[in-house]
């Protein structure tokens, strides 16, 4: 009871956002939006990973939205089915809060009457934080034959980039990736992909089709009049952590290949029940409080780094680029308590982000005259304030119009101070 939200129907552009937030997948490292396989920038899908930012020109630093290795497109007769865009009859998407799944059902019928159904599920390994690992079934019917194409797409949606520059495609044997560089600070970027079919009895017919953006694996004239199932295994790298982005993930992928989905999964399982087993609370009789304080335990434990101490938990989460993905003091007043008494070594992961930007907070300081730390209103990877002087626009005249939240708000200090303090009396 309470284990699981559930959407049914509704597929306009405002639930797609919000369903997007409401029903991401995350691991602390990674966090992917809850949208459908077939959908693209429009649709807002986004990839993020903990502790990267970049900035472009003179636009607002922001994280980078990493290409999409979720991509799957189902054509019938060249045409696209696609939940926004083609005759649905039936729609449910649902997270499973209990073991961090998203998964989605689809009915589209086609001109010719024929009920066409996709299945899929998709988690954010725990177990392996660069992985997310997808389990994607079609079938109809009546006996028909579609193209699948599966694959990375690196035209991705961006809030003030794009953020990724020299975009190309790589092949090698089974696995194919999509490589980048940001402009900032020229961090590379890696996502790589290796797909497992468990139909033996059918001939696969597979192309691949690359351009500077995109790749992907393209499998014709495929019957699925007995239902078709296959497996995407996807894993993300970037510079922060890896001399060789796109070589550790690619021997990630076929490592994965060899373990399985079932095997992921049941490891990825496991140690989202350990952490319910620590944290959960049960509450008789009031269904709708039981979902609410799950859902809000699992969206901390969804985006809370337990892999660095140089990253903290975002003001949006991992849901996207929305406030900068800056760390406001919201994180130490509302949202560390639950860490310092549940999780203490993921609430010291977060405390020492804040020492690690010591020399950022250091810096603001002594630009306002003062001496010691003043830490910054809208803090990022290095501690300095990204917050602008001029954040909002005037309705009637169009001027930027100067604010003060970075200058004003000097309570964050105390703030952090205050949660130092509690972490080690606790």
């Amino acid at each position: 009871m309470g284990w699981k939200i559930i959407e049914t129907n509704g597929l306009s552009p405002q639930d797609t956002d919000r369903r997007g937030n409401k029903l991401l997948i995350g691991n602390g490292y990674i966090g992917y939006r809850g949208t459908l396989e077939e959908f693209n920038k429009d649709q807002k899908t986004a990839t993020i990973v903990s502790g990267l930012y970049d900035k472009v020109g003179d636009k607002w630093r922001e994280p980078v939205n990493l290409p999409n290795g979720c991509f799957v497109q189902i054509l019938y007769k060249d045409e696209v089915l696609h939940a926004l865009m083609s005759t649905v009859v039936e729609h449910v998407q649902s997270l499973d809060m209990q073991n961090a799944i998203h998964e989605r059902r689809t009915v589209f019928e086609t001109a010719d009457r024929i009920r066409i159904t996709v299945q899929a599920r998709r988690f954010a390994s725990l177990a392996r934080h660069h992985m997310i690992c997808m389990e994607y079934s079609i079938h109809a019917d009546q006996a028909c034959e579609v193209d699948i194409c599966a694959g990375i797409d690196g035209d991705v949606w961006d809030l003030n980039g794009p953020h990724l520059r020299n975009v190309h495609a790589v092949e090698q044997g089974d696995v194919i990736s999509v490589c980048a560089t940001t402009h900032e600070n020229a961090v590379r970027v890696a996502v790589s992909e290796t797909i497992v079919c468990t139909d033996a009895g059918q001939v696969l017919n597979e192309e691949r089709c690359a351009d500077d953006l995109q790749i992907v694996r393209k499998f014709t004239k495929v019957n699925i009049q007995n239902g078709f199932t296959f497996y995407k295994f996807l894993s993300h790298w970037t510079g922060l952590e890896s001399k060789d982005p796109l070589d550790d993930s690619r021997v990630m992928c076929q490592q994965a290949a060899e373990i399985g989905f079932d095997g992921l999964l049941a490891e990825h399982v496991k140690l989202w029940s350990e952490r319910w087993a620590d944290c959960d609370i049960q509450i008789e009789g009031d269904a709708p409080a039981q979902e609410a304080l799950r859902f809000s335990m699992y969206h901390l434990l969804s985006i809370a780094p337990t892999h660095t101490s140089t990253a903290s938990i975002p003001a949006r989460g991992m849901s996207g680029q929305m406030y900068k993905g800056a760390i406001f003091w919201d994180t130490e007043i509302f949202m560390l308590p639950f860490f310092t008494n549940v999780f203490p070594s993921v609430a010291r992961n977060l405390l020492l982000y804040r020492y690690h930007t010591l020399n950022g907070a250091r810096r603001k300081a002594r630009e306002y005259g003062y001496r010691g730390a003043f830490y910054a209103w809208e803090s990022q990877d290095t501690g300095d304030d990204a917050c602008t002087l001029f954040n909002v626009t005037d309705v009637f005249t169009n001027r930027p119009m100067r604010t003060y939240f970075r200058d004003k708000q000097v309570h964050i200090s105390a703030d952090i101070a205050y949660a130092f303090w509690k972490y080690f009396t606790s």
